[in-house]
């Protein structure tokens, strides 16, 4: 049975576009709203704002967690321990002393009288179906957010996972005693019983499937009604799978790179070497390249597949630039310090440039100054608004349009 790890702090409404009209700003330690007008639509009233997810945003003040909506409603109060759930609808889960509950967002209160014990730490919200599976006193219930109700009072299964295919959103992936089946999620019945050693999502290529595997490895497939899928489905799904895992096998084989190492040589030059290895054992040098009249060089950042693939930090009668693996400078070399920052994800990367105790940007997918530094640092990054949460030297905090340089807090000027 597949995990599908799930962050209990964020809002989960994955399948909304951000709100991306208002900007939250802090200014003397409170966060309010913002427009792109730079209007105030909410005065700073909260410890925190996280960033919209569809129309809503998770509100804190004095460890309490409430909701907002994108016209900068107090949709709830600050009074729930947490609330790891949002759905598109408003509807949301909240945690309290007595345990976790339903929130309405027509009411603003409780929906319903159901309290349970936990969520379970597998993605407990089926994006196709709005369906949240719980659990109270060991066992899971399933729960349509839309109505607050139980679907089936009488599950008995000690866990749930919903597939992430949504030819597949009716079904339920369940747990008893070590032992893996199917429900359907519209009533509970049993289509797959629970006697499987793993339940997980297939494919003959043209359809989705549900693969069961028992103890002694005897693979059943299923199509997207639960009904038993004929021999030549399931001869296709194979190949499918042996093709799939064959071409995962020749990937991870694949352990060599290339990379850009920096080496000082006498005479106080340097020598910029593409080197092709494995993970920590010595490389094979593709190309090199040496550098004379700089007193520093240091790596900034090597992809092969971009523009620029070779970046390095370059300095020069105390001043501090970017150069290319040709030499050519990319950067001016007028900055205190320059350093790279990117995400895990590829959304963003940009040289930051410092001159004393300011930051500025220069996006490597432009290289071109987007802010000078004037900034007292950057923060994080918002993907949905494309922007960036900056700090100002005035000690606010707010969103830069990562195009336009733009920053949306009430009142600033650079």
């Amino acid at each position: 049975m597949k995990t599908v790890y799930f962050l209990p702090v964020l809002l989960i409404s994955l399948w909304c576009k951000a709100q991306d009209g208002l900007y939250p700003y802090a200014e003397k330690g409170k966060w309010g709203l913002t427009n792109k007008k730079h209007a105030v639509v909410l005065e700073p009233q909260f410890d925190s704002i996280q960033l919209f997810q569809g129309d809503y945003a998770r509100v804190e003040n004095n460890r309490k967690v409430g909701l907002i909506n994108g016209s900068g409603k107090i949709i709830y109060p600050c009074t729930y321990n947490d609330m790891p759930i949002v759905a598109p609808n408003g509807m949301a889960v909240a945690k309290t002393i007595k345990g976790y509950i339903l929130l309405d967002p027509a009411t603003g209160k409780q929906k319903g009288s159901l309290v349970f014990d936990e969520i379970p730490s597998i993605n407990p919200l089926s994006k196709a179906t709005n369906l949240l599976v719980v659990k109270k006193e060991g066992t899971i219930g399933l729960v349509d957010m839309n109505t607050g109700n139980l679907v089936n009072k009488t599950l008995k299964f000690d866990d749930g996972e919903f597939f992430e295919e949504p030819s597949l959103k009716n079904f339920l992936i369940v747990a008893l005693d070590g032992k893996y089946g199917v429900i359907e999620t519209s009533n509970g019945k049993e289509v797959i019983p629970a006697t499987y050693g793993e339940i997980k999502s297939a494919t003959d290529g043209s359809q989705d499937l549900i693969k069961a595997i028992t103890d002694d490895e005897r693979v059943v497939y299923f199509d997207a009604s639960g009904k038993v899928a004929p021999a030549s489905v399931a001869k296709a799904a194979q190949k499918v799978e042996e093709s799939t895992n064959h071409d995962a096998a020749a990937l991870e084989g694949s352990e060599e790179k290339k990379d850009m190492r920096i080496y000082k040589i006498p005479g106080g030059k340097w020598r910029v070497v593409i080197e092709i290895g494995e993970f920590q054992r010595p490389g094979r040098a593709l190309d090199s390249v040496e550098f004379n009249g700089y007193s520093t060089l240091e790596y900034l950042s090597y992809r092969e597949a971009q523009p620029i693939p070779g970046m390095i930090k370059a300095v020069k009668d105390n001043n501090t630039g970017v150069i290319d693996l040709k030499g050519n400078v990319i950067v001016p070399l007028i900055y205190d310090d320059v350093k790279y920052r990117e995400d895990n994800f590829g959304h963003y990367a940009f040289i930051e440039t410092r001159v004393g105790n300011r930051v500025g940007i220069i996006p490597v997918e432009t290289m071109k100054e987007l802010k000078k530094p004037v900034l007292a640092q950057v923060i994080d990054e918002d993907v949905n608004r494309k922007a960036l949460l900056v700090q100002t030297a005035g000690g606010t905090r707010g969103y830069m349009d990562k195009t336009t340089g733009e920053i949306y807090i009430p009142g600033y000027r650079d």
